[in-house]
């Protein structure tokens, strides 16, 4: 999942539209149109590409937030999409705690079921097993969940401070591990 961060080529589309209208719109036709969200309005307005402002009607109503399209003299570029890290999903990370933690060595005994295969029907709720068994191996090569794994071994086996929350992503977790001096950070993708 990627953050809410302005990236370059959003701000290029924001741009686009803006000069496309005439330079001028409210933040709410930008949405009901294009679909461009408020975040990335507000945020392309801190970095100086537009000027947000609002206008209040002379007579009855409401005032509405209006977008201009400013020169960007001065104003900072974003980094380009391909520059921004993922945030590891919330799912991912759920299967890997529960891989980590409930799944015993041997599964659930009653029903043979192994570890990561109950961890992962406990978190996706899939049609059937068969389709359970692939899509966890599957997931188990993902290196998002390999590196969450990872950090909940480590977080198991006292070589992080119990406290510390997990990173949220795969390069924060491999500089984590890494500070707190563990081999896993090897094994981080």
């Amino acid at each position: 999942m990627k953050p809410s961060i302005l990236c370059h080529e959003r701000l290029d589309r924001i741009q686009r539209v803006l000069a496309c209208v005439g330079g001028d719109a409210s933040m709410r036709d930008l949405w009901r149109r294009w679909q461009i969200y408020d975040w990335e309005i507000e945020q392309a307005g801190q970095l100086g590409w537009v000027k947000l402002y609002t206008r209040k009607p002379s007579g009855r109503g409401r005032p509405s937030r209006r977008v201009e399209l400013c020169g960007g003299i001065n104003a900072k570029l974003p980094l380009p999409r391909r520059m921004i890290p993922r945030f590891i999903s919330y799912r991912h990370e759920i299967f890997a705690m529960r891989s980590v933690y409930q799944a015993v060595p041997r599964g659930i005994h009653q029903l043979g079921v192994p570890g990561v295969i109950h961890a992962y029907l406990a978190v996706y709720h899939p049609k059937s097993r068969k389709a359970a068994h692939a899509s966890c191996s599957r997931l188990m090569k993902n290196p998002d969940v390999r590196a969450a794994r990872q950090w909940f071994y480590a977080k198991m086996n006292g070589e992080v401070p119990r406290g510390e929350s997990m990173p949220r992503t795969r390069e924060e977790i491999r500089l984590k591990l890494a500070e707190a001096g563990s081999w896993r950070a090897r094994y981080i993708p």
